[in-house]
């Protein structure tokens, strides 16, 4: 983060009621509380207790800034992280770029899921939080747009839950016609979720759908792998910057602590997004898709569903794939 990038957010923490009280002893001033947490959340692994040591004060007062940063850092989240109304100038301007990127009409986004590695075994609910990598994990999902910002997260399940039954779970799942205008608008996904009619996602081999279109399937996954490079790019230049979500340094004992993971999470992604109104991520991106992709595994799902499916879902598949056909045939019109 450079200097000015620094004072901006300063300035915008400030005015707090966090920073302040009617004490004779005012509190330090929040720019030196807000460089002590963003060294924390920057740091692999940096517990309180570490970064105390590193920075020569007191175990409490290092997690006091922490705190005091956290609180004021979780109530930027609406104004940072933000769905576009539909219709207005800032969601066309999206979907516009994404257009002219990709290729895709009507794409306004890009959802993938993450997973955010636990260095410590819970104690609450341990097992839930374990994945098939043997790691103790929580569960990201988010939806990010052309410049790799992202417009819409979900975190706090555990491992067990996979990307395709997590997404399910969410109102933009639930309730997809809210984020949207038109009804060609939709975003793009992996073959880890389910198709619908707002998610579109690559043909599987095993779909009667891919069979009839013959060789014209496969071109339609090519060209739907290229632009979904963003939302892994987000992902890893997340990570990068924030090393902390590398191995988050919680130890989940009882459900504050997990609520304490996720703000965690989330205050990480304020900053991420407050960043790109002031910096370029170029630098970030050489190394962004290999800390992504090493060892991710897409989790291949039924298309017939399960019982945890929302209402209305297996209508929403139909009209998902019906609309994917339409999209691949107007590829193969344009060869």
């Amino acid at each position: 983060m450079s200097g000015a990038s620094f004072g901006q957010l300063a300035n915008v923490i400030q005015e707090y009621q966090i920073f302040h009280n009617d004490s004779h002893n005012p509190q330090i001033s929040p720019s030196i509380q807000l460089a002590t947490t963003l060294y924390i959340l920057g740091s692999y692994s940096s517990s309180t207790v570490r970064a105390a040591a590193q920075l020569g004060i007191g175990e409490g007062t290092a997690y006091l800034y922490l705190q005091h940063c956290m609180i004021a850092l979780i109530h930027l989240s609406t104004r940072y992280i933000q769905w576009p109304v539909p219709g207005n100038e800032d969601f066309k301007r999206r979907r516009t770029e994404i257009e002219e990127e990709s290729g895709f009409p009507g794409c306004v986004g890009f959802l993938d899921g993450t997973d955010i590695v636990l260095p410590y075994a819970p104690s609450f609910h341990g097992e839930t939080y374990f994945n098939q990598k043997k790691h103790y994990v929580l569960n990201l999902q988010g939806i990010c747009d052309s410049e790799r910002r992202f417009s819409y997260i979900s975190t706090g399940f555990p491992a067990s839950v996979g990307d395709a039954t997590v997404f399910c779970k969410t109102e933009f799942c639930k309730t997809p016609n809210t984020y949207f205008l038109q009804p060609e608008e939709y975003i793009i996904a992996d073959k880890a979720y389910r198709v619908t009619r707002r998610c579109i996602t690559p043909y599987k081999p095993e779909e009667p759908l891919a069979s009839r279109v013959l060789e014209g399937y496969q071109e339609f996954n090519q060209r739907l792998a290229s632009p979904r490079v963003k939302i892994e790019q987000a992902f890893g230049i997340l990570k990068n910057r924030w090393r902390s979500l590398r191995g988050l340094p919680i130890y989940i004992r009882h459900r504050c602590d997990h609520a304490r993971a996720v703000c965690w999470i989330t205050v990480c992604i304020v900053l991420h997004n407050f960043l790109y109104n002031y910096e370029d991520d170029r630098r970030w991106r050489e190394e962004a898709v290999r800390v992504e992709e090493e060892g991710h595994e897409e989790e291949i799902i039924n298309e017939m569903g399960d019982i945890d499916e929302p209402l209305g879902m297996l209508a929403e598949r139909q009209a998902g794939m019906e609309w994917r056909h339409w999209i691949q045939e107007y590829f193969l019109a344009q060869l």
